[in-house]
């Protein structure tokens, strides 16, 4: 799951993922991040960190004290402050903008992408 509030960044980051073989729910705010993680539960959770809703910081925060969602790993990539990204509860922080090899390198590193099959992507507005 990507959940960033700019279209253009989610659409970057699952273009990066698509070639990978991933299937990718992308959303736009912390509400709906918390919201399909509980649904979906996803195997990987990429967040930024200022977006509507709970903020990037508090949807992490929520997740993490999930029972459901607790397992799941996330991933920072954001533009912000690297002082605000060592309170973030992830697994990894990158900073925008990030390269591709690097961000699907730390992708790879959470979860194995070749298990994964093909699927269509859901994107919201």
């Amino acid at each position: 799951m990507i959940a960033d509030d700019d279209l253009a960044s989610r659409e970057l980051l699952a273009s990066y993922l698509e070639p990978e073989g991933c299937a990718i729910m992308v959303v736009s705010s912390g509400t709906e991040a918390v919201e399909e993680a509980r649904r979906l539960l996803p195997d990987l959770i990429v967040t930024d960190v200022l977006m509507p809703g709970p903020g990037g910081l508090q949807t992490l925060f929520i997740l993490k004290n999930t029972t459901e969602t607790s397992h799941i790993p996330a991933i920072v990539v954001s533009g912000v402050s690297s002082r605000i990204l060592d309170l973030m509860p992830a697994a990894a922080y990158l900073v925008k903008p990030v390269e591709r090899w690097a961000f699907v390198q730390v992708v790879r590193k959470y979860i194995n992408l070749s298990a994964n099959a093909l699927q269509p992507t859901k994107k919201s507005q």
